[in-house]
């Protein structure tokens, strides 16, 4: 057998090629005597005559035949041989073709890194970047942490290094929470409790907005778990009270830095127990929005002090006669949103001054409008200067204009009004003493090109803005 050239010194040795030379050179032998091996002809006097071990011919034959089969076992033992150094040199290759596949992805890598140096995002400033984070945040209110892969600010993490540090380093990305304790949540709790303690901490001791969902007592327990280290941090809290939460005061307790409150409670027989909870809330809050039930100011007997100390408040009543007694117990109120949905008679208001309330926003039941006049006409607002009106019949439009707007009204919002009271609002405008600044028309507020053309040919300075899928404060 001829001896492979380079490294292999026999056809039993070992082959160890490896430089490019050495691995081409090795198959070039092995390609040569291979061809032989597989050109040799086997056939053999013997192999078409007889089907079958006939033992006379063995014995007439027998060292005709035996010759044959040490030649066979010859070609056999070079075939081994060619197939195993054959086999060595494939691996080689293949350890060359891993580095070569290896050494590309790095080239690749190389390749982006320096093309993103000539990036104009790459080249921005970090405080610029960080701007253009803040504005990558979701709409939404709250946001999941342990669903957040593919939102702001966990996605920009994982873009490139230099973004992650840049987000990782902006506590304003990751001061919203929503924290929500499930039955198929609870089985993953330690990991789910990880991820909100890494998102808080991020935080780095921001003011925090927290949604909470409490179906039950144990997620109210683990909710207080996972904010506790951050207690003084939560300023803004938005809490659901499921059917099975029956101790809401161990939410409220403690919480030194809240300014702003929002319930929604699903079992409405729980709301008086709630608001009383909520009297043990500092001085800090100033804010309450009470998205369900509907409003009963009996539910917050024992919560006058807290009442008193607010100026803000957003809930849903159904007896307008409540405005002045509700406005009577928060006497420092500022903004009041009421969507009022009226289902009896209202009774004969006193009239009712207030005088630090400076918006107010109303979404009445359109099938009730006819209880809006003796509101409008009872109340007294020398300092209001934001007024919108929704859902308002076209019978009580002219209301608006002939009882409420004082002299300080700057700013009037009308949404779903129809037909527009164009004359009404000319009217107001015509006033010497009226100086609306701001005119927004939303969804339902149907106004003419030309019609606004005279709204500021009284006004020109008035800023007329039509902006149909605004939504603001009512959905």
């Amino acid at each position: 057998m001829q001896a492979l050239d380079g490294t292999i010194a026999n056809p039993g040795g070992s082959l160890s090629a490896t430089s490019e030379s050495e691995i081409i050179g090795a198959l070039r032998n092995i390609f040569v005597r291979s061809r032989i091996i597989i050109s040799v002809d086997l056939e053999t006097p013997y192999s078409c005559r007889f089907a079958t071990t006939n033992d006379s011919v063995i014995e007439l034959k027998d060292q005709s035949i035996s010759a044959i089969i040490n030649e066979r076992q010859e070609q056999l033992d070079s075939a081994s041989r060619e197939i195993s150094e054959l086999e060595t040199v494939m691996d080689s290759i293949k350890n060359h073709r891993r580095q070569l596949i290896e050494k590309k992805d790095k080239i690749t890598q190389s390749m982006k890194f320096h093309k993103r140096l000539v990036s104009a995002v790459c080249r921005l400033p970090t405080e610029v970047l960080s701007h253009i984070f803040v504005h990558c945040l979701p709409e939404t209110s709250y946001i999941l942490p342990v669903a957040s892969k593919s939102l702001t600010p966990m996605l920009l993490t994982r873009i490139c290094r230099r973004w992650r540090e840049v987000a990782v380093g902006m506590p304003s990305l990751w001061c919203r929470v929503w924290f929500c304790s499930t039955e198929v949540d609870n089985r993953h709790w330690e990991s789910m409790a990880f991820c909100y303690d890494l998102w808080l901490k991020r935080s780095r001791g921001l003011p925090l907005s927290l949604e909470a969902w409490c179906d039950e007592d144990d997620s109210i327990t683990k909710l207080r778990g996972v904010i506790q280290p951050y207690i003084n941090q939560i300023s803004s809290l938005y809490i659901h009270f499921v059917f099975q939460a029956s101790k809401p005061e161990l939410v409220f307790k403690d919480l030194p830095a809240l300014q702003e409150l929002t319930v929604c409670a699903y079992d409405f027989s729980k709301m008086r127990r709630i608001a009383q909870s909520m009297s043990q809330l500092l001085h800090t809050m100033h804010s309450l929005k009470v998205t369900f039930p509907l409003f009963n100011l009996e539910d917050f007997s024992a919560s006058t002090p807290l009442l008193a100390r607010l100026t803000n408040i957003e809930v849903a009543i159904n007896q307008l006669n409540a405005v002045p007694q509700l406005l009577h117990l928060c006497p420092n109120l500022s903004s009041l949103t009421i969507h009022a949905g009226v289902e009896q008679q209202i009774q004969t208001i006193e009239p009712f001054t207030h005088t630090k309330l400076r918006s107010l926003r109303i979404a009445h039941d359109l099938r009730n409008t006819e209880h809006l006049f003796g509101l409008l006409n009872a109340l007294s607002l020398p300092d209001l200067r934001l007024l919108e009106a929704r859902y308002i019949g076209s019978f009580q439009q002219h209301i608006l204009f002939d009882t409420l707007p004082p002299p300080k009204l700057c700013e009037l919002e009308a949404r779903y009004a129809q037909p527009w009271p164009h004359e009404g609002l000319k009217a107001l405008l015509a006033r010497s003493n009226c100086p609306l600044e701001s005119l927004v028309f939303g969804g339902g507020a149907m106004t003419t090109d030309v019609q606004r053309a005279e709204y500021v040919a009284l006004i020109p300075c008035l800023q007329v803005v039509v902006d149909p899928i605004y939504q603001d404060v009512f959905a």
